[in-house]
C-alpha cells in the first residue's frame, strides 16, 4: 500500500515537472509519439507525456534500462531502444507495459549484461515483434533472454554469436512467422529446432557457416534465405508428411556441386543458386547427341530420380531461375522442357559453349534469357520455340557464323545484346550479304540492338528495313564502311544512334531525315563536317569528342538550337574564329557544352585559348593582319616584277649598243 502511495506522488511530481520543463525537453512529441533519437541521452528521459504510444530512442548513449521510469509510460506499444549502449536491463523492466507490441534492441551489449542470468526479458504476452540483432548473443544466452511470447511473429537474433540452435531454443513463440538469423556463426541446427514453430513462413539463414542442409522437412516454409553459407548439398526429406509450400529459395554463394533435388518442391516460384559450383559429371559427352541428352547429364536434376512422384511436373511454377556464375557447360533441352512457367533465366557467366532450344514447348513463358559472358560459339533455336522472348542477353561471347534467320523467328524479342561478338549483318533483300551473315531485316518487335565491338567491316543498304529500331549502337567497329542507305527504313523510330570509334572520315548518312534521333554518339571518329540540321529535327544530345571539327557554322548547326541540350566537344581542333555560334552557345548557355573551361581553340598555329575567352574584336584584329600582310606580300611581288622586266630590257639595249659600236 504504502509503494502504491509513493508511486502516486512521484506520478503527481511528475505530472508538475512536466508543464515546467516541456520547452527545455529536446524530444519532440507529435501525435503520441516521442522522437528522441540521435540526441545523446546519458539517461532515459522522465518528463515524457504519460499517454505517449511510441518511443523512438535509438542512436542515444544508454546504458541501462529500470522501471524507473519507463514504467510510467503504460500506453507504449512502440519502444526503440536501437544502437545505444545498453548492458543491463532490470529483471521484469518490460512487464510494467501491458500493451507493448514492439520492441528494439538491436546494436546494443546486451551480451555483457549480467542482469541476464536472472529473468532476461520474461513474459511479454502482446508482444508482437522483436530484434535483438548486434548483440555479440550466443547460444545460451539467447536461451535465457528469450522467455514467454505468446504473440511474438517477427523476431530477428541477426548479426550475433550463435554457433548452434538447440531443440528448445524457440519454445515459447507458438506463432512465430518471421526468423532473422543471418550473420552469425551457425554451423549446426540440431533435429526439431524448427518443429516448435508450426507458422513458421520466412527463414532467413544467410551469411553463416552452414555446410549441409538434408531432410529439410519445414512444410509450411515459404521463403527460406540460405545464401553465403558453405552449403554443398541441399535435400529434401525422402516422405514429407505434408506437401511443401516453400515458393522462394536463394542458395547463391555457396558451394553446391550439382544442381538441388527439388522434386517435392511444386510451389518454387524463385530459385537462386548462382555462384556455386554447378557443373556437367565427369566424363559426360559434349556432342550434339548430348544436347537431347536425358537426365543423365543432370545427376542431380529433379527429373533423375524416379523414386519421386512428378506427376505435379516439378518446378513447373518456377518464375525466376539465376543460375549465374557456375561452371555448366551444356544445358540439354530435357532440363528446359518442364520449365513451362519460366519467366527470367539467368545463364551468365558460366562455360557454355552452346544453346539449343528447339523443341517447340521448350520456355513458351520466357521473357528475359541471359547468356552473356560465356564462350557460345553455336546458338540454335527452333523457328517456334521462346514465342514470349523480350530481351536477349548475348554479350562478351564468340558467336561468329550463325543461321541467317536465328532472330527474326523470335516472335516477341524486343532489345538483343550482340555486344562482343564477331556477328557479321546481312544487307536488305537487294543484297544478301556474304555466308554466315545474320539477318536483322523484318523484325517487326526488335527496338533495341547492341552490335558494338563486332568486328564488322560493312554495313550494307537495307540493314535493318522492316525493323523499327528505337537504338542502335554500331560502336567499337575500327574501319566500318556504313554504305548509303545502311540505316534506311529507320528514319520514323530511331532515338539512339551510337557509331563511336569507328574511324569514321565521311558520314554517309542522311541524319537530318531522322527526326525522331535525340541522342547520337559520333566520338572517337575523324570526322570534320556534318550535314545542315533542320528545324525538324528533335536532337538532345550530341558527342562529337575526339574529332577533327574546326568548325561548326551556324548554317549547318542552327538547326538544333530550339531541341539541342547537351554538347560534347572536346578533342577537337577547333579554330577560335568562325565559330560563332559555338561560341553564342557558350556565352548565352542555351545549350550545355560539356566541360567549357578546357573547351580549347587556336588561332591559327598561334598558342590555344579557351573558347570561352576569344571575344570578336579578337577575330578582327586578326582579320586586319592578315589583309594587310596579304598586301605587303603583293606590293612586294609586284615591285619585284617590275624590277626584274626593267633589268630585262636595259640587258637587252646594252647588247644592241655593243651590236652597233662593233659594227
Amino acid at each position: 500500500m504504502s509503494y502504491q502511495i509513493l508511486l502516486l506522488l512521484a506520478m503527481l511530481t511528475l505530472g508538475l515537472a512536466t508543464s515546467q520543463l516541456r520547452d527545455q525537453l529536446p524530444c519532440k512529441t507529435v501525435h503520441k509519439e516521442a522522437l528522441c533519437q540521435g540526441l545523446g541521452l546519458l539517461q532515459f528521459p522522465s518528463v515524457l507525456p504519460l499517454d505517449i504510444q511510441a518511443l523512438h530512442l535509438s542512436g542515444n548513449q544508454l546504458r541501462s534500462i529500470l522501471a524507473f521510469p519507463l514504467g510510467f509510460y503504460t500506453a507504449l506499444r512502440h519502444l526503440d531502444l536501437s544502437v545505444n549502449e545498453i548492458s543491463f536491463l532490470q529483471p521484469g523492466v518490460f512487464q510494467g507495459l501491458p500493451h507493448l507490441e514492439h520492441l528494439n534492441l538491436a546494436h546494443n551489449h546486451l551480451a555483457m549484461g549480467m542482469a541476464l542470468n536472472s529473468g532476461g526479458l520474461g513474459r511479454l504476452p502482446l508482444i508482437a515483434s522483436l530484434d535483438l540483432s548486434g548483440n555479440s548473443l550466443y547460444g545460451s544466452l539467447v536461451e535465457r533472454l528469450l522467455g514467454e511470447m505468446p504473440s511474438l511473429h517477427t523476431l530477428s537474433l541477426a548479426e550475433n554469436s550463435l554457433t548452434r540452435l538447440e531443440r528448445h531454443t524457440f519454445w515459447g513463440m507458438p506463432v512465430l512467422e518471421r526468423l532473422d538469423l543471418h550473420s552469425n556463426v551457425l554451423m549446426d541446427i540440431e533435429d526439431g529446432a524448427f518443429e516448435t514453430l508450426p507458422r513458421l513462413t520466412h527463414l532467413n539463414l544467410s551469411r553463416n557457416s552452414l555446410t549441409c542442409i538434408s531432410d529439410f522437412s519445414l512444410p509450411q516454409l515459404r521463403v527460406l534465405d540460405l545464401s553465403c553459407n558453405s552449403i554443398e548439398a541441399f535435400q529434401t526429406a525422402p516422405e514429407p508428411q505434408a506437401q511443401f509450400q516453400l515458393s522462394w529459395l536463394d542458395l547463391r554463394d555457396n558451394k553446391l556441386l550439382h544442381f538441388p533435388d527439388l522434386a517435392a518442391l511444386p510451389r518454387l516460384v524463385y530459385l537462386n543458386v548462382s555462384n556455386n559450383l554447378i557443373r556437367l559429371p565427369a566424363g559426360q559427352p559434349q556432342d550434339s547427341e548430348g544436347l537431347h541428352a536425358p537426365s543423365q547429364v543432370w545427376s542431380d536434376s529433379p527429373f533423375s530420380n524416379p523414386s519421386r512422384n512428378t506427376s505435379t511436373h516439378s518446378l513447373s511454377q518456377l518464375l525466376n531461375l539465376d543460375l549465374s556464375y557456375n561452371e555448366i557447360e551444356l544445358v540439354p533441352d530435357s532440363f528446359l522442357e518442364h520449365l513451362t512457367s519460366l519467366r527470367f533465366l539467368n545463364l551468365s557467366r558460366n562455360c557454355l559453349r552452346s544453346f539449343e532450344a528447339q523443341r517447340a514447348a521448350s520456355l513458351p513463358c520466357l521473357v528475359l534469357l541471359d547468356l552473356s559472358h560465356n564462350v557460345l560459339s553455336a546458338l540454335e533455336l527452333g523457328t517456334k520455340v521462346l514465342g514470349s522472348l523480350q530481351t536477349l542477353l548475348l554479350q562478351d561471347n564468340s558467336l561468329q557464323e550463325l543461321p541467317p534467320y536465328t532472330f527474326t523467328s523470335l516472335a516477341s524479342l524486343q532489345t538483343l545484346n550482340l555486344q562482343g561478338n564477331q556477328v557479321s549483318p546481312c544487307g536488305g533483300p537487294a543484297e544478301p550479304g556474304p555466308p554466315g551473315c545474320v539477318a536483322f531485316s523484318g523484325i517487326h518487335t526488335l527496338q533495341v540492338l547492341n552490335m558494338a565491338g563486332n568486328m564488322m567491316e560493312t554495313l550494307r543498304a537495307g540493314t535493318f528495313l522492316h525493323t523499327p529500331l528505337t537504338e542502335l549502337d554500331l560502336s567499337d567497329n575500327p574501319g566500318l564502311d556504313v554504305a548509303m542507305g545502311a540505316l534506311a527504313g529507320l528514319e520514323t523510330s530511331l532515338e539512339v544512334l551510337a557509331l563511336q570509334g569507328n574511324g569514321l572520315t565521311v558520314l554517309q548518312v542522311d541524319l537530318p531525315c531522322f527526326r525522331c534521333l535525340k541522342q547520337l554518339n559520333l566520338a572517337e571518329n575523324r570526322l570534320s563536317h556534318l550535314p545542315a540540321w533542320t528545324q525538324t529535327v528533335s536532337l538532345e544530345v550530341l558527342d562529337l569528342r575526339n574529332n577533327s571539327f574546326s568548325l561548326l557554322p551556324g548554317s549547318a548547326m542552327g538547326g538544333l538550337e530550339t531541341s539541342l541540350r547537351r554538347l560534347y566537344l572536346q578533342g577537337n581542333p577547333l579554330s577560335c574564329c568562325g565559330n560563332g555560334w559555338l561560341a553564342a552557345q557558350l556565352h548565352q548557355g542555351r545549350v550545355d557544352v560539356d566541360a567549357t573551361q578546357d573547351l580549347i581553340c587556336r588561332f591559327g598555329s598561334q598558342v590555344e585559348v579557351a573558347l570561352s575567352h576569344v571575344r570578336p574584336e579578337d577575330c578582327e584584329k586578326g582579320g586586319l593582319k592578315n589583309v594587310n600582310l596579304i598586301i605587303i606580300l603583293t606590293f612586294t611581288l609586284v615591285f619585284a616584277a617590275v624590277l626584274t622586266t626593267l633589268a630585262t630590257c636595259c640587258c637587252i639595249r646594252r647588247q644592241k649598243f655593243n651590236q652597233q659600236y662593233k659594227a
